[in-house]
């Protein structure tokens, strides 16, 4: 409850700034072409996957080479 309360508030609060500096619907979407928002988000999101990739190797080769320690031992 406490959370929806908190999400209207914020949603309410940013309603009210952009009435009051006269913003539109219009100019936010400037704004993100401007940006180049969808380009940062989409490197951004491709860089993490190739991070989760490299960290599942890395996990992987360990384990085979916790293995390998394993057989020389025995």
């Amino acid at each position: 409850m406490i959370k929806r309360i908190l999400i209207i508030f914020i949603v309410a609060v940013l309603a009210y700034y952009a009435g009051t500096k006269g913003l539109t619907t219009g100019d936010i979407a400037d704004w993100f072409e401007e940006s180049n928002i969808t380009g940062i988000i989409h490197k951004t999101f491709n860089k993490t996957i190739e991070l989760a990739e490299e960290k599942q190797v890395a996990i992987k080769a360990e384990n085979i080479i916790d293995e390998l320690k394993g057989r020389i031992t025995n």
